[in-house]
């Protein structure tokens, strides 16, 4: 069996010199307990059955960021209105080593289907909670409240958003006969847009670029008229709401894992589409990956860990 450690005697006063590799040259396949000098990140580190953890940094805590976003809620039906995006939550805190963080990841809201679509589910971590998006209204009436607010059919007025987490959904503007369109559903950057005309839905409102990496979360959906043109979905996975008659039509998904609400179903019979799940983020800065859990690249200096899912980060 190959020792998992070599340790020699150096130096006048007995000093002892462990294994030592590169970054890329690390043991393929480590023993719990392993331990060496990295010579790439001039560290030492114990390889701790997951990962390779600087020994410096096990007794420590240490800080991390964090994205937390909720489910999307799902858009209404039959001239309905978007659902509002999943709440958002942009935070950093201190992390303990050897802890372990429970993580909960929201599914998206149903569509409508003959009633209002409905609200999308929460997600934690590190004692916060995302609030999962309003569902849009189906026909007339208002939109649900969430952590992005639902978007309102004609004659009716958008869900509120949860302070800090995102926007209300857009009002309708009281053209509720037989040519109506609802509004967009609140992102987690703007307001839904209110209904345009009888022939235009709402644009669902803008998502969040989280530390401006380029990618937006938490889109609200986009409603849909009887006759006309569907709003846009927002930013964000945001589901764009379906175009109306002659040719009519079902709403369009919030993404996956993006939060982004629901879009509406336009004209009798057509339902609205499902809100997008939500996601968790975690990251923090150094030159060795220090927790475990989740999808983990590196990136600028940083360790991302991803859930899609619910699961642990372990610290």
């Amino acid at each position: 069996m190959t020792n998992a450690v070599n340790i020699a005697a150096s130096g006048s006063l007995g000093g002892t010199v462990i294994s030592s590799w590169t970054t890329a040259g690390r043991p393929a396949s480590p023993t719990a307990g392993q331990i060496g000098y990295n010579t790439s990140t001039k560290l030492v580190e114990v390889w701790n059955g997951t990962a390779w953890v600087a020994v410096g940094d096990q007794a420590a805590s240490y800080s991390v960021e964090y994205l937390i976003v909720a489910g999307g809620g799902g858009g209404g039906h039959n001239a309905g209105a978007g659902g509002g995006a999943g709440g958002l939550i942009s935070s950093s805190g201190s992390v303990s080593t050897a802890t372990a963080y429970a993580i909960v990841v929201g599914a998206g809201g149903a569509g409508g289907t003959g009633a209002i679509g409905d609200n999308g589910s929460n997600s934690t971590g590190f004692s916060q909670t995302a609030i999962g998006g309003g569902a849009g209204v189906s026909s007339t009436g208002n939109g649900n409240s969430g952590g992005s607010g639902g978007g309102a059919a004609a004659s009716g007025t958008g869900g509120a958003g949860t302070s800090g987490q995102g926007y209300a959904g857009g009002n309708g503007n009281g053209q509720d006969g037989a040519n109506r369109a609802g509004a967009g559903g609140g992102g987690a950057g703007a307001v839904g847009q209110n209904t345009v005309s009888s022939s235009q839905g709402g644009a669902g409102g803008a998502g969040s670029n989280w530390q401006s990496l380029g990618t937006y979360y938490a889109g609200g959906g986009g409603g849909s008229p009887h006759n006309g043109s569907g709003g846009a979905g927002g930013n964000g996975g945001g589901g764009a709401g379906a175009n109306g008659s002659p040719t009519g039509g079902t709403g369009y998904p919030g993404t996956a894992n993006t939060g982004g609400g629901g879009g509406s179903g336009s004209g009798y019979g057509f339902n609205g589409y499902a809100g997008g799940s939500g996601i968790v983020i975690i990251r923090y800065q150094s030159a060795t990956q220090k927790g475990s859990g989740g999808t983990v690249t590196s990136s600028g200096g940083y360790y991302y860990h991803t859930f899609t899912s619910s699961g642990t980060y372990t610290a």
